[in-house]
């Protein structure tokens, strides 16, 4: 019992540096810019849209250009986005599924 405690304990310790402390924006981010694709590198590659990044130092948000990546084997990208919370403005990361 006592090895277990510790083990959670332990367990607590080490991941709760590893959470993301979720930053809430009060200010809405501009409209998305129209973007010229490039022509794509390959066809094992998919194209990201760019993005407006909050810069927390300047209050400000700064256009992240789209870009080519490579594809996952076997996977979709699910693309990021801002989502509207009753808190403020969110930045949801894409990600592989």
């Amino acid at each position: 019992m006592k090895k277990t405690l510790i083990a959670l304990l332990l367990t607590i310790i080490l991941f709760s540096g590893c959470a993301r402390k979720t930053v809430y924006i009060k200010i809405a981010p501009p409209k998305k810019k129209t973007e010229i694709r490039t022509e794509s590198p390959g066809i094992r590659y998919i194209w990201v849209e760019g993005y407006w990044k909050w810069n927390r130092n300047k209050k400000s948000y700064k256009w992240i250009p789209g870009r080519w990546i490579k594809k996952k084997s076997g996977k979709i990208r699910i693309h990021g986005g801002w989502d509207r919370t009753r808190r403020g403005w969110i930045w949801v990361e894409g990600y592989w599924k």
